[in-house]
């Protein structure tokens, strides 16, 4: 009886903060470093991808009170076919950016024969923060 009673409850998920979800989200907020100039490839029928990395870093007192630091990198991948051009022109290594974009995983196999696993940001919002001080 308890199920019943909860079951039209759980078509949509409330929050005090927004109200009913009716949207999951995936998206990721990225602020850092470009690890390497922006790519542009060709990939056939007048379409390119660009792709390039950015780094984000964290740091913590461990206890014995030194500073670790620890980075973590980035894959950034833009299927828009306008901006890509001109992110390939202008994003360099060492810029200072803000992406958001929705993160997707997939799988491939290398050249070696291996299975490889990749997650990247489809890159949605881009903001060139600053060049390399």
């Amino acid at each position: 009886m308890l199920l019943t009673k909860l079951a039209p409850v759980s078509k949509h998920i409330a929050s005090p903060a927004f109200g009913a979800v009716r949207t999951l989200v995936n998206k990721a907020t990225i602020l850092g470093r470009v690890g390497q100039d922006a790519e542009l490839n060709n990939v056939g029928n007048d379409r390119s991808v660009v792709h390039f990395s950015v780094a984000t870093s964290e740091s913590k007192t461990d206890a014995e009170g030194n500073i670790i630091k620890t980075t973590q990198w980035h894959r950034i991948v833009s299927w828009d076919q306008k901006r890509n051009p001109v992110l390939a022109d202008r994003v360099k290594k060492g810029d200072l950016v803000y992406v958001e974009g929705p993160i997707h995983y997939r799988s491939y196999t290398a050249k070696d024969g291996s299975e490889r696993h990749l997650s990247e940001i489809s890159l949605r919002s881009f903001q060139a923060l600053s060049p390399k001080a």
